[in-house]
């Protein structure tokens, strides 16, 4: 099927990594390094049968798994089979160990065009990376952003987690002081999960308090703001024209493809997931047949649905004629007479408030039905 005007965002799973990180329940493939070049081999095949839902590409982003342990000439190779597809000024993202990475591999992927670096430190405090089965450092974190730095990729992204087991407040406030001290062009700053099937999970480990957690959500939010940074989605802070143009995609629900064993695409209101597993991916892309998927088809509902819980992450106003209606409206009412509400979908719009956006699920759950 050929979508109209095609496809503006791709994402291109790599699974490798060295272990497996003990918060983590994605699709990697731990160890199997000799497997990479046939993985990019099949990952072109992918691609080519994909090749008619693309239109120019306004993003493209590498994640994984550890994207960095496929080596420069691999991604080189990549983007040198996507150059035609990518529009002017793409924005190409690329995630990193800061391990994985030293200044000769940094320029060389700056130098086959990735413009944009999102490097996984998620804490300065040695026991808390010992907590999360992180492999780096924090001087390796530090030495990997300032080598990035150093050869000149346009942005660099910095990945932090709060709400870790035995992560203290002052844990916290070290981690935000030190992210600063780096001065990263943006920040993710995710709250942990206990993902089922992770390690964690597994080990029915303690999380902080709730409420201390908030009190950091608030501390780290509010830190950033003063230092110049817009919190401009749910978990996401950035520098005037630094933020990530391909998570604004998603939030903005707007197609994008995936490609590599278990990438996710949604396009034309139908979502299909590659299976995970190398050797069923390499045995169908053998054969250049699409691996194998299941899909599901999104009614109007689902999306609708979709866009208000997308939507409402971001900081700028939800436009009701493109979201579509709440299932309570009547709650409107009762969520602007608290605050945590503004607007009416016309004029100014609809939005979370400041203080709507710290309490952004319990706002969604009188807005609207999630099954």
């Amino acid at each position: 099927m050929t979508v109209s005007r095609g496809v503006r965002h791709l994402y291109v799973h790599l699974p490798f990594c060295a272990a497996r990180c003990g918060y983590c329940a994605f699709v990697v493939e731990v160890g199997r390094l000799a497997r990479r070049d046939a993985y990019l081999d099949a990952l072109v095949v992918e691609i080519e049968l994909e090749r008619s839902r693309l239109g120019s590409l306004d993003t493209l982003y590498l994640g994984g798994g550890t994207p960095t342990l496929m080596r420069p000439r691999r991604i080189a190779r990549l983007l040198a089979h996507l150059r035609t597809t990518l529009a002017p000024g793409a924005e190409i993202t690329i995630e990193a160990n800061p391990e994985t990475v030293d200044r000769r591999q940094l320029e060389a992927l700056c130098g086959a065009g990735v413009t944009r670096l999102s490097l996984g430190v998620q804490s300065f405090q040695e026991h808390l990376l010992g907590r999360l089965d992180r492999a780096a450092t924090p001087e390796m974190a530090r030495a990997a952003f300032r080598c990035a730095r150093a050869v000149g990729f346009r942005s660099i992204s910095i990945d932090l987690l709060f709400g870790v087991p035995g992560q203290s407040p002052g844990d916290v406030e070290r981690d935000v002081e030190a992210a600063l001290d780096l001065g990263p062009d943006h920040l993710s700053w995710y709250e942990l999960e206990l993902k089922p099937g992770s390690a964690l999970q597994r080990a029915a480990v303690t999380l902080p308090d709730e409420d201390e957690v908030a009190d950091a959500y608030r501390g780290i939010v509010g830190r950033l703001e003063r230092e110049g940074y817009r919190w401009y989605e749910t978990a996401n802070f950035a520098r005037d024209g630094h933020e990530c143009r391909h998570s604004l995609a998603y939030w903005r629900a707007a197609d994008y493809l995936g490609v590599g064993v278990g990438a996710v695409s949604t396009v034309d209101g139908i979502r299909w997931r590659n299976a995970s597993g190398l050797d069923a991916y390499f045995s169908a892309l053998a054969s250049a047949r699409p691996p194998r998927r299941s899909a599901e088809s999104l009614d109007a509902d689902v999306r609708r649905r979709e866009r208000w819980m997308l939507g409402l992450r971001l900081d700028r106003p939800l436009d009701l004629a493109w979201a579509g209606p709440p299932d309570h409206p009547e709650a409107i009412d009762e969520l602007r007479d608290r605050g945590l509400v503004a607007g009416d979908g016309e004029g100014d719009g609809f939005r979370l408030t400041r203080e709507g956006r710290f309490v952004q699920n319990a706002v969604l759950g009188r807005l609207m039905e999630f099954v």
